[in-house]
C-alpha cells in the first residue's frame, strides 16, 4: 500500500518528494527485509510500474529515481537507512549459497556518526557506509563503483559567481532598506574581495566550507545555549581527519571577545575560547563577512 501512495505521489502534478521522502521508503521496505535475496515480493509492485518487487534489484530502482531528484541526503536519513539495512539483513551471511548478500552491519546509536569505511568488500558483501571517494576518479575504494562527478562548466561557473553577486547587492539592499541605484554595490564589492582572496592566496585550496554560526549554535536551543566554539573546532577537526580543507566563515560579530548572541544575550569568550579563534585565524582557516553582509553568500 505504502508502495502505491509513494507511486501516486510520484505522478501527481506539483508534489515534489524531499530526499527524506525517498529514505523513508527504503528504510521501511529494507527494514521489513525486502531488499533481501530470499525475500518475498511485495504485493503488487509490479503492477505499479516497478521492474523488481525485492530484493537488491529493487533497492536499485528507488535508488535511481531518487538520484534524479536529490544530490545529497542528511546524515539522519543516512543513520535512519543504515539501521533499517542492519534490521532486515541481521543474522544474514552467506549459508544460503555463493550469490546471498553477506551482512555485518550492527546497528548504531542515532546520534552516532556513519560508519567510516575504506577497505575493499568481499564478494557479495552489503555495504552501507561513509566513503572517501577519489576525487580525480570519482572511484568508491570499497565497492570500485564508478560515482558521478558532478562537475561546472567555465560558463555555469560564471553564472553562479554572477548570480551570487546580484543576490548579495539584492540582500543588501532589502537589509538598509536604500533603494538608490548603487546601494547594493558594496555587498558585491566584497563578495569579488572574497571570491579573489580565494583565487589569490598561497597554499593548497579550500576543499569545504563550514557555516561558522549554523555549527556554533547547532543543538544551543537550551537555557544556557550559546554560540559554541568547541563545536566549530570539532567540525574542523573531523573534516581535517578526512582530508578535507576546511574554511569556516563567520559574521562579523562573532570574531570579537564579547558580543550578542541570537538570544540577545552578552556572551564573552573565555580564555579557551579565545585560543581557538585565535589558532583558526592564524591558520587561515577563518574569514570573517564585514558587518551588515550575509555569510550565507560566502562560499
Amino acid at each position: 500500500a505504502a508502495l502505491s501512495v509513494f507511486r501516486q505521489m510520484q505522478s501527481t502534478p506539483g508534489v515534489i518528494l524531499d530526499p527524506e521522502n525517498y529514505v523513508l521508503l527504503l528504510a521501511t521496505i529494507a527494514e521489513n527485509g525486502f531488499l533481501r535475496n530470499d525475500s518475498p515480493p511485495i504485493e503488487g509492485a509490479i503492477d505499479i510500474g516497478y521492474k523488481h518487487s525485492c530484493g537488491p534489484e529493487l533497492f536499485d530502482e528507488i535508488a535511481t529515481e531518487m538520484s534524479n531528484e536529490a544530490l545529497e541526503i542528511t546524515s539522519a536519513s543516512a543513520r535512519r537507512l543504515y539501521n533499517s539495512l542492519a534490521i532486515g539483513f541481521e543474522n544474514k551471511d552467506d549459508s544460503t549459497g555463493h550469490d546471498s548478500l553477506i551482512s555485518t552491519l550492527k546497528e548504531v546509536h542515532p546520534l552516532a556518526p556513519m560508519p567510516l569505511t575504506m577497505q575493499p568488500a568481499q564478494r557479495n558483501e552489503l555495504v552501507a557506509s561513509r566513503v572517501i571517494l577519489d576525487r580525480s576518479t570519482g572511484i568508491c575504494p570499497v565497492t570500485n563503483a564508478h560515482q558521478r562527478l558532478i562537475l561546472l562548466e567555465p560558463e555555469q561557473r560564471k553564472q553562479l559567481h554572477d548570480e551570487l553577486l546580484e543576490l548579495s547587492r539584492e540582500q543588501y539592499a532589502n537589509y538598509t532598506r536604500d533603494e538608490s541605484k548603487n546601494s547594493g554595490e558594496r555587498a558585491a564589492q566584497e563578495l569579488r574581495k572574497f571570491a579573489d582572496w580565494l583565487d589569490t592566496r598561497e597554499g593548497e585550496p579550500y576543499t569545504a566550507i563550514v557555516d561558522g554560526a549554523n555549527v556554533a549554535y547547532y543543538m544551543q536551543t537550551f537555557d544556557k545555549g550559546k554560540f559554541n566554539l568547541h563545536q566549530i573546532k570539532f567540525m574542523v577537526d573531523t573534516l581535517e581527519s578526512l582530508g578535507e580543507k576546511p574554511l569556516v566563515i563567520i559574521p562579523f560579530k562573532y570574531g570579537s571577545n564579547e558580543f550578542y548572541s541570537s538570544k540577545k544575550e552578552l556572551q564573552r569568550l573565555d580564555p579557551i575560547e579565545r585560543q581557538i579563534f585565535k589558532e583558526l585565524n592564524s591558520s587561515e582557516k577563518l574569514y570573517r563577512v564585514p558587518p551588515r553582509y550575509l555569510d550565507d553568500y560566502y562560499w
